[in-house]
Order: C-alpha cells, then sequence, then structure tokens
C-alpha cells in the first residue's frame, strides 16, 4: 500500500511509494520513484505553452473571435463551479475536471486573442483604400524608415496621418504606408530625412500573395511590420521638418549622423547595423557573408547588445542597496535605460523581448527577489505574445526564445562534461564561448535550416573571437554617440578603436564566408524533424534525472523509426514525373523532376536592372526542395526573358551541362552567362530538330526544332528558332514551344504532322497574337495549355485573339499570372495538375 509522498526540489519533482508485502513469513519493502515535471515552479512557463497553444490552434483554423470568446466564458464558467464544489467535497474528480477547465481556459484565450488581435488581417482602412487600386491619392505622414533597394529604387515608409482622395476629400485616419520611389522618373529628395513630414501624390499597388512555393511573401512580410498598403509615388508635393518638442524617428536620425561621423564610411554601415539594428543601407553582400559566417545575430539588435548594456548596471546594483529609496531610484533608471535604448533601435521585437527579460532579471537582484531564468524568460514570452501574438510566428521569436532555453536547459549539461582542467585555465573563457555557441547553433539547426536553407559550421569559432571585441566596442561606440554632439572632434578619435575594428570584422567576415567548408546548404525535409530534435534536446537536458532521460530517449527513439518509416514509404511509392511551370512575370521557367530523381530547367526566367528570377525565385525553391544539382538546363533562345537567370544559377548551383538552340546573338547577358559556364567547366551544347535526350531510363526527350538548315537573319528570328521539345513518360507527353511563331509552327506541322499530339502544351511566346494558330492546335490537340506571362506586361500578353483559339481548342487552360505557379505530376498514365 501507498505510505508516504514527498516531493523535492523545484527542478526535479519525485514522489516515492512504498509498497510492503509478506511472503514465506518474511517481510518485502519495494521503493518506487517516478518523475513529474514541476509545474507549480514554472507558472509562466505553463501559461506561455497554452497561451501559444491557442494561438497555433487559431493559426491553422482562422476561428472568429466570437467563438473563442465564447469557449472560453464556458471553461471559465465550468472552472470556477469545479473548483468551488471541489474545495467543499475534496473529490478528486472534480479536482481534476478544474485543472482540465482551467487548460482549456488559458487555450482558448489564446486562440481569441490571436484571432481579435492578428496583424495578418487586413485593417479596415486598408481595406477602404484597397478599393483606389491602381488610382493616384495624396498621402500626408512622418517619414519613419528610408531604405534602398537592389533595384536602385527608395522604399520610403510613412506614418500617414492624412488621406486626401479624389475632388479633394481629405480622410484624416493614421496607418502605415510603404511607398516606392524610381530615382529614374523622380530623383530622390537629397534633403528628405528621418522624421519629416511628406507629402506625395501615389498609385495604389496592389499586395499580391506569392506565387511560386517557398517565394518570400512580401505581403505577410509587410503585415508583419503593420504595413497594409503600399503605393509608388507619381511626384514629391511638399517636405518639410516639423517642430516637435521630441520624436523618435528624429532622435534616430541624429543618432544616424553622429554614427556617420565617429566612422569612417566603410564602416559606418556596418556600426548603424551592429549598434542601432539599422540594417538599410548594408549590400546584400555582407549580410549574406555575416549569415554564413555564424555572424548574423550580432547585426539584429537582441539580447547580446541588452546584456553589453546592462552589464555595467549589473555591477553597480550594490551601491543602490546602500541609500534610501536606492532601490526604486535604481529601477527607474533601469526602466529608463532600457525604453530609452529600444526607442533607438525602432522598438525592435528582438530588442523587446530582450529588454523584457533583461529587465525582470535586473529587477530581481536589485530587489532581492528569486531569480528564476526559465520563468522570467516564459514571462517575458508571454508579454509579448500578448501585445502581438502573431510574434509566435517570426523567425526572430523562434530563434531568440529557441536559443536562450538551449542554454538554460542544455548548455549546463553538456559544459559539466568538459574537464576543470579545461574550464578554469586561462583559455576556459573563449573556451566556453566556443562551446556555448556550438550548443546554440547546434540546437537551432532545423530553424536555421528551415528559414534560411544554410548553416554555418565556422560560427562557434567565428564567435569565440569577435563576441568578446563587441563586449567593448559596442558600450564604447555607444556611450561616444552623445559625445559627437558637442565634442566632435574628441568623440571620433575615441572611436578610432571600434572603427579599426569593425573595418577588420568586415574583411575578416567576408574571408571565412568564402571559405568553401565554411557552410552548408540545409534542407529540412519533414515537420518530424523538429519534433525529433527538440525531443533530443529534453533528453539532453534530463540526462541527470534517471527516471526522466530514459523516457526522452524512448520518444526520441520511437520519432526516428517513425521517420525511417516514412522513408520506406516514399521508395515503395510509383515514381512519378514533376513539372513545376513557375511563375516569373514577362518570362518562362519550368522544372522537371524525373521519376528517378534528376532534376532539369526549361529556361530560367527574366533580367531586369537589380533583378532576376533564379536569385528570388528558383534559387529558393531549389534550395528549400533540397535540389543540389541540376543534370541540364535548356535554354529555348537567348532572349533577357528566357536566359534571365542562368548566369545567378552557374553561380549557385552545380550544373552539369546548358543545352541551347545554337542561335547566334549578342548581348551582355548572352556573353556573360558563355563566360560564366566556360569559367564553371560547363559545358554548353546546341542542339537541333531530329535529336533525342535521355533524361533518365523512364523519360525521353525529343528536338523537334530549331531545324538545323535555318539561321537568325535578325535578333527577333531568335523566336522562330526556339528550342521545342517533347518530354515523354509512359504514355503521357508535355510540349515546350519557347517564343515560336507562326513561321516555326508551319515548319513544326511539315516536319513532324503525327508527333505533334500532345497532353499538355507550354503555350508558344506567352500567348501573343503570332503563335498559337488554328492550324497548330487542331494538330497537337492538347489537353492543358499553360501559358507564362506578367499579369501587367507592355506587350498586351496574353492577345485576345489567341485566348479566343486556345479556348476553342484546349480544355483547360492555366495562367500563372493569374493562377501562380503550376504543378503538373504525371504517374505515365494521367496527369494531375495542381498548385
Amino acid at each position: 500500500m501507498r505510505l508516504f509522498q514527498s516531493r523535492c526540489s523545484p527542478v526535479a519533482a519525485s514522489n516515492y511509494f512504498v509498497r510492503i508485502g509478506f511472503r514465506a513469513g518474511l517481510t518485502y519493502v519495494t521503493i518506487h520513484q517516478t518523475y513529474q515535471f514541476p509545474f507549480a515552479s514554472y507558472p509562466a512557463v505553463r501559461l506561455a505553452l497554452l497561451f501559444a497553444a491557442g494561438i497555433i490552434m487559431d493559426f491553422h483554423i482562422d476561428g472568429e473571435p466570437f467563438w473563442w470568446f465564447g469557449l472560453f466564458g464556458f471553461s471559465s464558467l465550468f472552472y470556477a463551479l469545479c473548483e468551488e464544489r471541489h474545495r467543499q467535497t475534496l473529490k478528486t474528480r472534480l479536482y481534476h475536471g478544474t485543472v482540465g477547465f482551467y487548460l482549456c481556459a488559458v487555450v482558448c484565450f489564446g486562440g481569441a486573442w490571436h484571432a481579435a488581435f492578428n496583424v495578418q488581417d487586413m485593417p479596415p482602412e486598408a481595406e477602404i483604400l484597397y478599393s483606389y487600386t491602381w488610382q493616384e491619392l495624396s498621402f500626408r505622414g512622418e517619414v519613419y524608415r528610408i531604405q534602398p533597394t537592389r533595384t536602385g529604387n527608395y522604399h520610403i515608409d510613412v506614418a500617414v496621418d492624412t488621406t486626401v482622395f479624389p475632388k479633394k476629400l481629405p480622410w484624416v485616419k493614421s496607418y502605415n504606408l510603404r511607398t516606392t520611389l524610381n530615382p529614374d522618373e523622380i530623383p530622390f529628395p537629397a534633403d528628405l530625412r528621418l522624421g519629416d513630414r511628406l507629402h506625395v501624390t501615389a498609385r495604389v499597388y496592389p499586395l499580391e500573395e506569392p506565387g511560386n512555393p517557398h517565394e518570400f511573401d512580401y505581403k505577410r512580410y509587410l503585415a508583419s511590420n503593420e504595413i497594409y498598403l503600399q503605393a509608388g509615388i507619381m511626384s514629391i508635393d511638399a517636405i518639410h521638418t516639423p517642430n516637435h518638442f521630441f520624436s523618435w524617428n528624429s532622435f534616430r536620425r541624429d543618432v544616424l549622423d553622429a554614427i556617420d561621423h565617429n566612422f569612417s564610411p566603410p564602416s559606418a554601415s556596418l556600426a548603424k547595423a551592429l549598434l542601432i539594428g539599422y540594417k538599410s543601407e548594408l549590400r546584400q553582400e555582407t549580410e549574406v557573408a555575416f549569415s554564413r559566417a555564424g555572424l548574423s545575430h550580432i547585426m539584429a539588435v537582441s539580447g547580446l547588445h541588452v546584456g553589453f548594456i546592462l552589464a555595467p548596471f549589473w555591477l553597480a546594483i550594490p551601491l543602490f542597496w546602500t541609500f534610501r529609496h536606492g532601490k526604486k531610484i535604481g529601477l527607474l533608471m533601469l526602466a529608463a535605460l532600457l525604453f530609452f535604448y529600444a526607442g533607438l533601435t525602432g522598438f525592435s521585437a528582438s530588442v523587446t523581448r530582450a529588454s523584457l527579460t533583461g529587465g525582470l532579471l535586473m529587477y530581481g537582484r536589485l530587489f532581492h527577489k528569486v531569480r528564476n531564468s526559465k520563468n522570467l524568460t516564459a514571462v517575458a514570452a508571454l508579454l509579448i505574445l500578448v501585445m502581438n501574438p502573431s510574434d509566435l510566428f517570426t523567425v526572430g521569436f523562434q530563434l531568440s526564445f529557441g536559443a536562450v532555453y538551449i542554454i538554460l536547459l542544455a548548455a549546463p549539461v553538456i559544459t559539466q562534461i568538459l574537464p576543470d582542467r579545461l574550464r578554469f585555465r586561462w583559455y576556459g573563457t573563449p573556451l566556453m564561448v566556443v562551446v556555448i555557441s556550438l550548443i546554440v547553433q547546434v540546437g537551432l539547426f532545423p530553424l536555421l535550416g528551415y528559414y534560411f536553407g544554410e548553416f554555418s559550421i565556422i560560427g562557434p569559432l567565428a564567435n569565440a573571437f569577435v563576441v568578446p571585441f563587441l563586449g567593448i566596442v559596442v558600450p564604447l561606440s555607444l556611450a561616444l554617440l552623445p559625445v559627437a554632439l558637442g565634442w566632435a572632434g574628441v568623440a571620433r578619435a575615441l572611436n578610432t578603436p571600434a572603427d579599426y575594428f569593425l573595418s577588420h570584422l568586415n574583411r575578416f567576415v567576408t574571408v571565412i564566408a568564402g571559405w568553401e567548408w565554411s557552410w552548408m546548404p540545409v534542407h529540412i525535409e519533414s515537420a518530424l524533424l523538429f519534433v525529433s530534435w527538440t525531443s533530443a534536446l529534453f533528453f539532453i537536458a534530463s540526462v541527470r534525472i534517471p527516471r526522466l532521460r530514459w523516457k526522452w530517449l524512448s520518444i526520441v527513439l520511437f520519432l526516428l523509426c517513425i521517420n525511417q518509416g516514412q522513408k520506406l514509404c516514399t521508395k515503395l511509392q510509383p515514381a512519378d514525373l514533376q513539372l513545376m511551370v513557375f511563375d516569373v512575370g514577362q518570362g518562362d521557367a519550368t522544372l522537371i523532376r524525373t521519376p528517378g530523381g534528376k532534376h532539369y530547367l526549361i529556361d530560367t526566367g527574366l533580367w531586369q536592372p537589380g533583378y532576376n528570377s533564379a536569385r528570388y525565385i528558383l534559387i529558393p525553391y531549389l534550395r528549400a526542395e533540397g535540389i543540389r544539382r541540376l543534370e541540364g538546363v535548356f535554354l529555348s533562345h537567348p532572349h533577357a526573358d528566357h536566359i534571365g537567370g542562368v548566369t545567378e544559377l552557374i553561380n549557385n548551383i552545380p550544373i552539369d551541362t546548358i543545352y541551347h538552340s545554337g542561335s547566334p546573338y549578342e548581348s551582355d547577358l548572352f556573353n556573360n552567362y558563355r563566360a560564366a559556364a566556360a569559367d564553371n567547366n560547363i559545358p554548353v551544347k546546341p542542339l537541333e530538330a531530329g535529336q533525342w535526350l535521355m533524361p533518365d531510363a523512364a523519360t525521353r526527350l525529343f528536338v523537334y526544332g530549331p531545324q538545323n538548315h535555318l539561321t537568325a537573319s535578325s535578333p527577333s528570328d531568335v523566336n522562330n528558332r526556339s528550342l521545342v521539345l517533347e518530354l515523354v513518360y509512359g504514355g503521357t507527353e508535355f510540349l515546350f514551344m519557347g517564343d515560336a511563331e507562326r513561321a516555326q509552327e508551319q515548319r513544326l506541322l511539315e516536319s513532324y504532322p503525327r508527333f505533334l499530339e500532345t497532353d499538355v502544351l507550354k503555350v508558344a511566346h506567352h500567348g501573343s497574337r503570332s503563335s498559337s494558330t488554328d492550324r497548330f492546335l487542331r494538330a497537337s490537340r492538347p489537353a492543358v495549355g499553360i501559358l507564362s506571362l506578367d499579369l501587367h506586361n507592355r506587350f498586351g500578353h496574353p492577345h485576345v485573339a489567341a485566348v479566343r483559339r486556345l479556348r476553342n481548342h484546349i480544355e483547360s487552360v492555366y495562367f500563372t499570372s493569374l493562377d501562380g505557379a503550376i504543378r503538373l505530376t504525371s504517374d505515365g498514365h494521367r496527369i494531375r495538375v495542381g498548385r
């Protein structure tokens, strides 16, 4: 029978059961120990987990606030009734009911809160303004962000307070607006600065969902910054500097000017990112280099920077204990310091998280409270989710709190393994920095791989070298910023070591990020990896608790078995041919995945100044899908809307062979890709009608064009020398026409009259009037037609006559401009079409 039950430390709660038995005149005593996680010692952890569970549930089911609040009220009512009845009767069933309704109430409140305050939902004012899409309106407000883009334009974010509709009808309503300024049309005003009042006339542009899988969701990104409207500036009507006593935007402007003064031009952009998280002036190459070196976190002002700022205050806390009201004065100074720095960084989410956690820890030390880091971190998470429940789904929130809990749970166990002779020598501190950095990097591996597709191998060593210097550079540089306002020369001289360090840091990062082994691409195949990885971390954290560690080990092994079972089932399934027709705007790009697992691209999208389809669409998709190599790239003809991304692909993805139409052509883009292929030892082979290839053992690729006796007499003739390819798998066929026009279609009808019949037609030349003739469509008899084009293009594609002909001859016609990327799957007998 059970004799007693006792609880030990709050870290590990154990229950002891003693059983006494009698047999053959002997007495047997058995002591049995079990483990229960002591949630009572971590109330904030429990609340944060339950609240987050409700947010996740509402994110997936998109419920109405009314229903969520109804469930919350129902659960709260029954919780109160069960609690009152339990106090009177002390029945175990009522106790369990009380706990269950309490947990349900917290979950329902989380779902209701997310449903009511989801920033992804468009506010009413944005819905009103959206009805004026493609119309010009006047906007007046305060500039709070200016950012040059990679295409040479400028993004100017404005906190609008007045909107003027047509017929000069003013509307006083506050919201955030992203405007785009093209300096080729309107010169960028040199006197425009943060905090200025800006009056502009701008055309409202739609914010659309991403057209391709794994494409950057620009609309969601803007919504996470509470921006729901964008517009293109048509004219700048007025700019003036307001006479505010104080505004954060003006203050940030003055700080940015001080940084420009204290640092040399090569280091100033990096200093702005490092000190206040202002990354608008950083080049993309610099951001990529810091990411691959494992140092991108130093430019996202967060816990590291807040820790540097709070370190002097932490040491000075005993001083506040020595005089009357010292604790209150210290608390006010702490709050002012954290609020001031958060405002300086624009109240970024990462600084808010770090400030809340650091402030709670400081408060605990200042007032002699118990400082439980696990619980206080959960309090910070809970406060942030209450302020903005959608923060749960941001990469910053997940990485920040993930890193903190990895340090709190796993790091103490792992560091204890190191012998004392290593930890307490002179090199012990840098060694621990390497170890902690390695633990965090490995612990965050699934998140880093999922969001960035890369994992830094050299990151722990780079952090061990850089972070100690930052402990000096960051406080020194921040302290000298106000000095620059009064004694500019003195501040510049005293800041010389920091300037010197940042200039060499930039070179150091560029060098190590260029090493091939310093980073590796990562592909996260299944969400099961997140669960398995988290379970493994909990197993490490509980390794000193025997009863608990075996449970977690069992869970880890069970999840690994499920993962292997999934892979086995995938291998046993019949292989399919898969095609992805990308939405690349006014261009063409189609990815083929053969049943044998090989990958080919037909065309590579468009090129424009500062933009190409490979960088923003194709490469993100290939990396997200774990495609490390392309066995072949087919370029139908050398126009920029078909070969626009090939140079970017050559420089980022291994390619076995490039096939082309053999048409002579002269352009910088054409010459650059040929030079890049030669530099990377990639064969470039022409194809002509009558040839055929075997992408793998199960598929055939027949070449119907161009005819070998034709030459391009003018640049426009390359359309009629397009590669025309037919892909055959089993009984299914796919015909790719490039930009073939009426003349090439006629030649195909003369040369291959019985071979043009197909199941899927990749419609020629984006649906131009000169393509897709009635005779050709009658001969090819496709069941599905796909057009790749931009919604608003200067060529007027698709032409009305061409669309009419396509509708007359094809049962299903898809437009990437309307339907987004099109996914085709064939088992050799039938074809499935989807997104």
